[in-house]
């Protein structure tokens, strides 16, 4: 297991301390690997996201090159001719 040295602002040293003295965790090391792997979590998610808005965005694109698209001048009549509402 690799070794790091972190610096830590008093505010987050305090809480890595307040985790320790609660018992949840038994030392600064279980706590700063449970924020790692809470922030690649969050990071993983967002790359995931992101690969399906481009996924989405290609099926758009693909979808204009085949010219498969209509051309609508009022948002609001189009939607009410489909049976749909704004905002649903």
């Amino acid at each position: 297991m690799a070794t790091r040295n972190v610096n830590l602002t008093d505010t987050l040293d305090a809480f890595v301390e307040e985790r320790v003295s609660s018992g949840d965790y038994q030392n600064a090391s279980e706590v700063m690997r449970a924020g790692l792997r809470l922030l690649k979590a969050e990071e993983d998610e967002r790359a995931a996201k992101l690969a399906s808005l481009n996924a989405a965005i290609q099926v758009g694109i693909d979808a204009i090159e085949r010219g498969d698209f209509e051309v609508v001048d009022d948002v609001e009549t189009w939607m009410v001719a489909r049976g749909r509402r704004r905002g649903a």
